[in-house]
């Protein structure tokens, strides 16, 4: 494994891989859920009901991992630790645009729409403390 350049890493983080989103819960264990994200402007967003566990994990610590890694050769992987914050205001347009990146560009709102008629939307957002960006090669 080698470490990616800014520009692989870029790469990377513009496709459209699953997240596992890891939380801390009360008793010190690890929760981890797949998720979809968006890395932008240095930050990893990821959208959640606002009931869900890691929502309550992150009220009470709002440490956060991110393992992003590929399912095809050459593999690849991120691994992002930081402090998670939740975004206020209309969340709608970062919600769509991530919902884009794994429904398709006519997918995001209509996708957005029928979560929405489940359960409220919260929006997470991660600036990275600490990375780790590897490539197979």
């Amino acid at each position: 494994m080698a470490k990616m350049s800014p520009e692989q890493t870029a790469a990377f983080l513009a496709l459209p891989n699953i997240a596992h989103f890891i939380t801390l819960r009360a008793d010190g264990s690890p929760h981890s859920v797949p998720v979809w994200y968006q890395f932008a402007d240095g930050r990893y967003y990821v959208f959640t009901p606002a009931t869900s566990l890691k929502m309550r994990n992150l009220a009470r610590d709002p440490r956060m991992t991110l393992s992003i890694a590929s399912s095809d050769t050459p593999y690849a992987y991120v691994v992002a630790n930081g402090v998670a914050g939740i975004v206020s205001g209309d969340i709608t347009e970062r919600a769509v645009a991530i919902a884009s990146r794994y429904e398709g560009p006519d997918g995001g709102l209509p996708y957005i729409e029928k979560v929405r008629g489940r359960f409220d939307v919260a929006l997470i957002a991660m600036t990275p403390t600490h990375s780790r960006e590897w490539i197979a090669g």
